[in-house]
């Protein structure tokens, strides 16, 4: 299911190319045993723009808003120790880009939730 795989430290991220939205994204990785993409430094965001460049296509990662707008957190409920942003983001453009995607050339930007992106997890 999950073909291609980058290891950073005790991390693997691995994608099998197919696109979902974010609730099933995270249900995919959840069900493989890992979570959504969470990258905590540069090497990790790199690993995960290494897959989402492989396949060309933006990639869900874990973190939202949804409990307070503007402040992005992991599935744990800690905040950000790492963070790339695109210039201007998170934007929350319609008042309504909750969940992160991480673009080809690994910057983020916030992004409507039901959006079908690349799912990637980390194991």
């Amino acid at each position: 299911m999950f073909p291609d795989g980058r290891s950073v430290g005790e991390k693997v991220f691995k994608t099998g190319g197919f696109e979902k939205t974010f609730a099933d994204a995270q249900q995919i990785c959840t069900q493989a045993g890992g979570q959504l993409a969470s990258p905590r430094s540069a090497a990790e965001n790199e690993a995960v723009r290494q897959l989402a460049s492989a396949h060309n296509k933006a990639a869900y990662l874990s973190m939202t808003d949804a409990r307070t707008e503007g402040t992005f957190i992991y599935p744990t409920g800690e905040p950000l120790v790492y963070s790339n942003w695109g210039p201007g983001e998170p934007n929350n453009d319609g008042n309504a880009e909750h969940c992160v995607e991480i673009y080809t050339n690994g910057k983020w930007n916030d992004k409507n939730c039901g959006e079908q992106r690349l799912v990637i997890c980390e194991f």
